[in-house]
């Protein structure tokens, strides 16, 4: 048991660095509100996971999942997919702004190219 209190300890001190980053991120408007919200649920909902493990068991059996350890997996992956999707749908939207920053850009210095060979 006492291993288990070190690994409490330590997520814990993890949990409070990242809850006070988000808080940093919103003071400084890198982020909103709302994702300011959502991020210090999520990172409570881990501290609560990790002091009080039972819970996962309990909403696991509410779900008709086996165990809590299987719903904490099952979770994670549907988060990091979620969160994967958005990255790819900022990334796609990126190259989109890309391209036509670099089409724009082509057609001022072609314009200018003509302009000096007229002159």
């Amino acid at each position: 048991m006492g291993n288990y209190i070190i690994i409490q300890i330590i997520a814990s001190v993890f949990l409070i660095f990242a809850i006070l980053k988000v808080f940093f991120q919103y003071r400084t408007d890198k982020i909103s509100m709302k994702r300011l919200i959502l991020w210090c649920f999520l990172w409570l909902g881990v501290g609560i996971i990790f002091w009080l493990p039972q819970t996962t068991s309990f909403v696991a059996s509410v779900l008709g999942i086996g165990r809590g350890a299987d719903l904490v997996i099952y979770t994670g992956m549907v988060i990091l997919y979620y969160l994967i999707f958005r990255i790819y749908v900022k990334i796609d939207k990126q190259q989109e702004e890309i391209t036509k920053i670099v089409q724009t850009l082509a057609i001022k210095e072609s314009k200018n190219d003509n302009t000096k060979t007229n002159d």
